[in-house]
């Protein structure tokens, strides 16, 4: 029902505007991402051994005039039949440089999770965005952005719920301020940082006080996009990622912050062939350090987890059009067995 829902209300617009593509009207523009995946999954006893799924991400991107346009974007999975509203929000360009966005959006915090889905070299984003400990700090909320762009300088100031990932916020003890500064120095290199604050004031539950607490979230990052010939480019990002402990502190425990390290080397080789177009391999790795708790003066839990990612891109007959086909290794400091998923991956961009 949910689906049926949406394809009436997406031909609805299409119709109205007569054509449903990226040069239709200024209210009626839209753009997208589709894939067909299939899985191997090789954790021991894992069931289901494989799995095929399909995932649609369609967005609208409506402008009114020059000073107000805006975005609403859906999620569609095929597995589930879930239907995931992701961005809705609208911005008032104050001047050239300087806008002001409400809504819902993703929070400025985090390379590997603000990078566009639809040219990432990999088939799944790093592993540490999928943690609750990243989604104290990063992912999607609801607030409001000022943004600015100033030269080589672009800044980001957010003020948000603090509640994460499109959870339902109780905005009168939970909000989050996050700052983003992104440099480019020259064209073929960004460099990044970000700094996130969230917290809860004292309140009371029942007959308990709960204690007031507040706790911060580093972000650094550069990337390197390199012309190293007319058809080799060379792709290189390098992200670290300190995420403060979020909660109370208790009497008798120390506090442990999460981080994390990622690493991106990918290259991509233009064919001038007509199938295959461009070869873009690609290599991440990753390690991470989960937020944790323990008795004060004992050693710290041996927690640490690792992934890398391997993957080969191949764009057949356009760039729009990739096939991936890759896999990733989970490894683990403490005592639990790695494992490797494997997976091909067709994603089309429209």
């Amino acid at each position: 029902m949910k689906t049926l829902v949406v394809v009436m209300l997406l031909s609805a617009l299409a119709f109205a505007a007569g054509e449903f593509s990226t040069g239709g009207s200024e209210l009626l523009k839209f753009k997208g991402t589709g894939s067909f995946r299939w899985d191997f999954y090789g954790e021991e006893n894992a069931d289901p051994g494989n799995n095929m799924s399909s995932c649609a991400i369609i967005d609208w991107l409506p402008k009114l005039n020059d000073y107000v346009d805006g975005q609403f974007s859906l999620e569609l999975y095929s597995n589930s039949g879930n239907i995931k509203l992701t961005d809705l929000f609208l911005n008032l360009h104050l001047t050239e440089d300087i806008a002001l966005r409400g809504g819902q959006f993703k929070v400025p915090f985090g390379y590997a999770n603000t990078l566009s889905s639809s040219t990432m070299p990999f088939g799944s984003r790093a592993m540490v965005v999928g943690r609750p400990d990243f989604n104290v700090y990063g992912g999607r909320d609801i607030g409001a952005c000022l943004m600015a762009g100033f030269d080589m300088i672009n800044i980001d100031l957010a003020f948000t719920n603090g509640t994460g990932d499109n959870t339902v916020a109780d905005t009168t003890i939970s909000n989050q301020f996050t700052a983003r500064v992104v440099a480019d120095p020259a064209d073929w290199l960004k460099i990044g940082a970000s700094v996130a604050m969230v917290g809860q004031p004292e309140r009371t539950e029942g007959e308990v006080t709960v204690d007031s607490w507040s706790s911060m979230g580093l972000d650094a990052y550069a990337v390197v996009d390199y012309p190293v010939t007319e058809t080799v480019d060379l792709h290189f990002a390098g992200e670290y990622m300190q995420l403060g402990y979020a909660g109370v502190e208790i009497e008798g425990l120390d506090q442990i912050d999460g981080n994390a390290m990622l690493f991106t080397l990918a290259a991509n080789f233009d064919t001038g062939a007509q199938f295959v177009q461009a070869v873009r391999p690609a290599v991440r790795y990753e390690t991470f350090s989960p937020m944790a708790y323990t008795i004060e003066g004992s050693e710290e839990a041996e927690d640490n987890r690792t992934a890398i990612d391997f993957c080969v891109n191949l764009d057949l007959f356009s760039a729009a059009n990739t096939l991936q086909i890759g896999a990733r290794n989970y490894g683990f400091e403490d005592d639990t067995e790695g494992y490797t998923d494997i997976y091909a991956n067709w994603r089309m961009n429209f």
